[in-house]
């Protein structure tokens, strides 16, 4: 009776003091640790200009088509009377080139950026997950297992 007691109390104190040494282990890795805060603020600064760039090539792309489609909707007509002519416009030509042209613009911002963005954030999002440091108990081994990666 004593002897399952006493296991039980070490199986509970080895697991308490198993979860601290974690606790203790991720929480000095992730605030003494300045090359992986680094690296987490550069992964989500160019998480950011990869949705920036997604989000104005694909808007730059819809407004251009838009104005394209406002230009071939809309027709100039010029009227000859003699000495003086007058010209007849139907639709919107002059806001189509507009959206076309901010579309473009738009469009060709935005494809540099998505590029950049996400290449750069898969880069420093594995140097982030590459520089760990961590404690587990895995079923299939007996014992604690200590790692470091890098």
């Amino acid at each position: 009776m004593t002897k399952s007691i006493l296991t039980k109390s070490s199986a509970f104190a080895m697991l308490f003091i198993f979860l601290g040494a974690q606790a203790v282990a991720q929480r000095t890795s992730s605030q003494q640790d300045p090359e992986k805060r680094l690296y987490f603020e550069k992964a989500e600064k160019f998480r950011r200009m990869n949705n920036a760039g997604t989000t104005l090539s694909f808007l730059g792309t819809t407004v251009a088509l838009i104005g394209v489609v406002t230009m071939l909707n809309s027709s100039e007509t010029t009227i000859h009377n003699g000495s003086s002519s007058q010209k007849v416009t139907t639709g919107n030509p002059e806001g189509g080139k507009a959206a076309f042209l901010i579309g473009t613009a738009a469009a060709g911002i935005g494809v540099p950026l998505w590029i950049v963005g996400g290449v750069n954030e898969g880069r420093y999002r594995r140097k982030y997950e590459a520089v760990t440091v961590g404690a587990s108990i895995l079923p299939q081994h007996a014992g604690l297992t200590l790692r470091y990666r890098f």
